[in-house]
């Protein structure tokens, strides 16, 4: 019992260690990890860091997949940030700069696909879908709505009924 409580507080311990560790790298910019980390930091203007952040949002990382460069803590990542901030700094344009990392790994690379050819599909389908499942619930409404007027409307009941019916209502009035 005692050893499952000691154990249960050395995890608890390690985890808020690692959650303050994460939270602490977290919040470091980009060139505070590459100096952290031993390396020298490019240097950019506020227009610059603001086009290299845009840029590292529109790619996917290599190791991750789900995420995007600017997203990912891999070594990959960190790589490719550090690619797209000296190709700014080198002056090439947005344009440029997505078509070095389209050549070098595939359009796979971008987190949007483009609106051309097969990707195209991501983009009208879902309308498509949404127009089809409403006019099915149109379709499905008149359907509804339609057997309503074809009911057959029950037989009123036999004459003597009716009779006894008025008499005994007379009767407790």
């Amino acid at each position: 019992m005692k050893t499952t409580a000691l154990g249960a507080i050395v995890i608890i311990g390690a985890l808020s260690v690692t959650a303050t560790v994460a939270a602490q790298d977290d919040a470091l910019a980009p060139e505070e990890r590459l100096a952290a980390a031993g390396e020298s930091a490019i240097e950019l203007t506020p227009e610059q860091e603001s086009r290299a952040r845009s840029l590292e949002s529109e790619f996917k990382c290599p190791v991750c997949r789900s995420q995007s460069i600017r997203q990912s803590r891999s070594f990959m990542a960190e790589d490719m940030k550090r690619r797209v901030r000296e190709l700014i700094v080198q002056g090439r344009s947005d344009d440029e700069i997505r078509e070095y990392f389209i050549a070098r790994y595939g359009e796979w690379i971008l987190l949007t696909p483009p609106k051309r050819g097969f990707s195209l599909a991501a983009y009208v389908l879902p309308f498509v879908a949404v127009v089809a499942g409403a006019a099915m619930l149109v379709f499905a409404a008149r359907r509804w709505r339609g057997q309503d007027s074809r009911r057959i409307t029950p037989e009123p009941p036999p004459a003597p009924y009716l009779e006894r019916l008025d008499k005994e209502l007379e009767e407790t009035e």
